[in-house]
């Protein structure tokens, strides 16, 4: 495995590991704000955050800007707006555990537009069909807390479908040889302007110095901004160019142990032994569908033919 590859895994790592913190972030903010206000502020800090760091921009060239446009949309305009509102219809746990089935959804979007380009491996599916046993197992009987939300578990899977474009997108995105946080930049851009409409009909009497001064929102509106969209996702995008789409897109499969791990530590969302079972299973499905088992397999089989 090349450098490159190994910094792309440990880029989908750390992208994974803060988004399933923004669940537990976005729950508390909605206490404040509304989805829409959430989403606005999140997004002009993060857009802000990227100029400091890379005050570069690009070029504008028509053929392919639409596809900016269209991640802008997809990647930032609907599905955070679908995942918020998710939120406020149901648990952080359950909008965790709903979206690990967004690798599903992203491999067959990616077969469908890319074709033979990202290989859909029979470990893949033998590591969705374990972490989907977990997924059942945690919604079951995993946490006390868990129960089925109608609408906000169907916005949570909507949400999930809505990523799957937007990974096909930025893999078209992240042909085109520019920096990761130019890209980025630009994606936020559009993002914004698609986000806006929706703030002005619904307003933002909500933004207020008064508000900023609660410690804790002013934490997790700077950790959505900063951390969890100017650095994920350009973090996230440099991993979907460096390993592809769908290799990428597997580790939302550890989402959910890592989303209910904190949903217990800072919201007293509790978890119960079948809970840790469901984890671990989830954990399983991640290392099969990366082939790290198989790796493991003939390692050892190397080394017990070389003896």
């Amino acid at each position: 495995m090349n450098i490159p590859m190994i910094t792309g895994h440990l880029a989908a790592i750390f992208t994974v590991s803060m988004w399933s913190l923004t669940y537990i972030a976005t729950k508390y903010l909605l206490n404040t704000f509304t989805p829409t206000e959430i989403l606005l502020i999140r997004f002009v800090i993060g857009i802000i955050t990227l100029k400091l760091l890379w005050p570069k921009g690009m070029g504008f060239d028509f053929k392919r800007e639409p596809y900016f446009i269209l991640a802008g949309l997809f990647g930032v305009c609907l599905y955070f707006l679908t995942e918020n509102y998710a939120l406020t219809k149901t648990t952080a746990c359950n909008v965790g555990i709903i979206l690990a089935i967004t690798p599903l959804f992203t491999a067959i979007t990616t077969k469908i537009f890319y074709g033979s380009s990202e290989k859909l491996t029979i470990s893949f599916f033998l590591g969705f069909f374990a972490s989907f046993i977990g997924i059942v197992l945690l919604s079951v009987k995993g946490s006390a807390d868990l129960a089925f939300h109608p609408i906000g578990d169907i916005l949570a899977v909507l949400a999930g479908l809505i990523w799957s474009f937007y990974s096909v997108l930025t893999k078209k995105t992240n042909n085109y040889g520019y920096n990761a946080i130019v890209v980025t930049r630009r994606t936020f851009l559009y993002g914004i302007i698609f986000i806006l409409p929706f703030a002005l009909f619904s307003g933002i009497e909500n933004v207020t110095l008064a508000n900023f001064a609660n410690p804790l929102n002013l934490t997790y509106m700077l950790f959505l901004g900063i951390g969890a969209s100017a650095l994920c996702f350009a973090s996230w995008n440099y991993a979907v160019k460096s390993i592809g789409a769908v290799p990428t897109i597997i580790y939302l499969y550890a989402t959910p142990s890592i989303t209910i791990l904190f949903a217990y530590l800072l919201l007293g969302e509790m978890l119960t032994l079948e809970g840790f079972i469901g984890c671990g299973l989830i954990t399983l499905g991640l290392l099969i569908s990366q082939g790290f088992i198989s790796k493991l397999y003939q390692f050892c089989k190397n080394r017990l033919t070389e003896k």
